[in-house]
């Protein structure tokens, strides 16, 4: 705490937390596997919080690491009894190793999956934003475009993104071109700089700290 009861805000660029994720699985010996569970975990219940049963979910999932939490937590609202429904962009063979692996226990689990390509817009309740995380440093374009300006077309009552709004840079918040427009951030670690800073501040909207 500072002063006066203030409390330090620690905020973090998204090069920062990757190191710091790097460090934690390299020299401390965590399992990505570990940690992805939990930022799937902190996800699925932010969801269930805001979401019925008897509502549609969409995971829309890219194929790294931030889409393979976006599996993970599509996997833990599955086993809930949710009905949910994972939709790919990007090229899975070329995906992360973790990726891969939750792709699979997903599709053992038979859970609904489909190719942005191969998937009909349309409208869903509740949408889950997994597709670039903190990692993106360059414009949103191509098919990654379409499946942005796809999820903010799909008049879903709410959306959550994983880590931050998909098409927001993580160190100064601006605008890659095209970005997801938020109602709820599930960031982990650490609050991220493009969190803070406008207009990523706009699209984050309510962010929750796991």
């Amino acid at each position: 705490s500072g002063k006066g009861g203030w409390k330090m805000r620690a905020l973090l660029t998204g090069k920062q937390m990757k190191e710091i994720d790097r460090r934690t699985i390299a020299e401390i010996g965590i399992p990505s596997m570990v940690l992805m569970e939990r930022a799937a975990l902190a996800v699925a219940e932010e969801v269930k919080k805001r979401t019925k049963k008897t509502e549609k979910i969409w995971c829309a999932c890219g194929c790294g690491n931030n889409g393979a939490d976006g599996v993970a937590a599509a996997r833990l609202l599955h086993l809930a009894g949710y009905p949910v429904m994972v939709v790919y962009i990007g090229n899975r063979e070329k995906g992360s190793e973790e990726f891969k692996r939750q792709a699979a226990i997903a599709e053992n689990l038979g859970i609904s999956v489909i190719f942005f390509r191969e998937f009909i817009p349309g409208s869903c309740d509740v949408l889950v934003d997994a597709v670039f995380g903190v990692g993106l440093s360059r414009e949103v374009e191509g098919e990654y475009r379409e499946v942005l300006e796809m999820m903010n077309q799909a008049n879903a009552r709410k959306v959550v993104a994983v880590d931050m709004p998909s098409g927001i840079n993580s160190d100064n918040g601006q605008v890659m071109g095209c970005a997801v427009c938020a109602d709820v951030t599930v960031t982990f670690g650490y609050e991220k700089m493009g969190s803070v800073l406008y207009p990523g501040r706009a699209y984050c909207k309510k962010v929750i700290i796991s």
